[in-house]
């Protein structure tokens, strides 16, 4: 039995631990959070700081391989472990380039793949860019947070950021790819990602986007150049966005599953995460084409309420044919915090879309104060 480590204990781990028991994995995780997601079913659960290099270098101890559920880490602490014989996937370079926005997008300049314009920008510095722009916080932003669109300056954080042009989008796209020890890649079909207007958080999802095949191709072609320039072992997922004249940029990147990824477990061969364990394990890839359309609405915490989350209306939705639901587990809700996912499965895309509307308009979810 292999001994592996998790460092970060979120919903994605959570799922990773589900795919490894069917591989007879130790797994090893570590949070900071009490009651995160993992807490309850890793074989052993690790309280700690994943910022802190001296936390995952004593985590590591013992363990065959390490890898990651998020980049907010100790890029020093994973190197550590590696210094010291632990087998390290993704490589902590690569983390380093991917955790912060602005050391992706001047990678992305020096490798030739399309991005949309930028600025690594300062407070007081000239903007060389038109308004209206988008500012990204350089770490740390994620479903929806640190990142705003900016109509002048005024408008702008006073926070040393990543500013790019806004794009005129028809799509926002994931490419999941995977490339293994070995040296094989392999990409699940693209995924549509469908946003909150106001949130910036995804709201639902569609496997597979609907794209010109020779869009798909490639948006695919450009994550496995990606996956080889990087030499990651393990799961890479590239957002893009469709432009209106029909091209693609790369909005950014993350070397593990991914939350669009979910929606793999029902809708494709191989998940994603079992994809991952195969990838960083040295074993052969899966198969990761579409069996069946797909798509994933997110359970999302209610605008303006802090508590104890409940979920009334999980009967009747769960009546609905190819209909499946996976809570996370968390013990609190706050606006717009993932709480879960509804997978919903069906025979052709315009069913599909009927059913996320359906299941968008009777769930909700009730928050009790604590």
């Amino acid at each position: 039995m292999q001994k592996v480590g998790i460092v970060g204990g979120g919903q994605l781990g959570r799922m990773l631990i589900q795919a490894g028991i069917d591989l007879d994995l130790h797994i090893r995780v570590l949070d900071s959070a009490p009651d995160s997601p993992c807490a309850g079913i890793a074989h052993e659960f690790v309280l700690g700081s994943v910022r802190e290099a001296e936390t995952i270098e004593r985590f590591a101890e013992g363990l065959d391989l390490v890898t990651i559920e998020l980049e907010a880490i100790s890029v020093e602490g994973l190197q550590r472990a590696q210094s010291k014989g632990v087998t390290v996937y993704p490589d902590p370079q690569i983390t380093h380039i991917l955790q912060d926005k602005g050391r992706q997008r001047l990678w992305y300049a020096a490798q030739g793949f399309p991005s949309p314009k930028f600025q690594l920008w300062t407070p007081g510095e000239p903007i060389q860019l038109e308004f209206p722009l988008i500012q990204k916080s350089f770490q740390g932003g994620y479903d929806g947070k640190g990142v705003q669109v900016a109509h002048n300056p005024t408008d702008l954080w006073p926070i040393s950021s990543l500013l790019e042009e806004k794009v005129s989008i028809q799509k926002e796209v994931s490419i999941i790819v995977a490339r293994s020890r070995q040296g094989e890649i392999r990409s699940f079909p693209p995924v549509e990602s469908v946003f909150h207007p106001t949130a910036h958080v995804v709201e639902y999802l569609k496997i597979p986007a609907e794209l010109p095949p020779s869009a798909i191709k490639e948006a695919q072609e450009i994550a496995e150049n990606m996956a080889e320039s990087l030499r990651v072992v393990g799961l890479l997922a590239v957002e893009l966005f469709y432009t209106t004249s029909g091209t693609w940029l790369i909005n950014e990147a993350a070397a593990r599953p991914h939350n669009t990824g979910h929606v793999t477990i029902k809708s494709c061969w191989t998940s994603q995460f079992e994809q991952h364990w195969r990838a960083i394990l040295g074993l052969p890839l899966g198969e990761p084409r579409l069996h069946t359309y797909g798509g994933l609405v997110n359970i999302l915490g209610p605008a303006g309420l802090h508590g104890m989350p409940s979920y009334p209306g999980l009967s009747a939705i769960m009546r609905i044919p190819g209909v499946s639901v996976h809570l996370y587990g968390k013990k609190r809700s706050s606006p717009f915090r993932k709480l879960g996912h509804i997978i919903v499965l069906a025979d052709s895309a315009e069913e599909l879309s009927n059913k996320i509307r359906h299941i968008q308009s009777v769930f909700r979810v009730e928050v009790r104060a604590v």
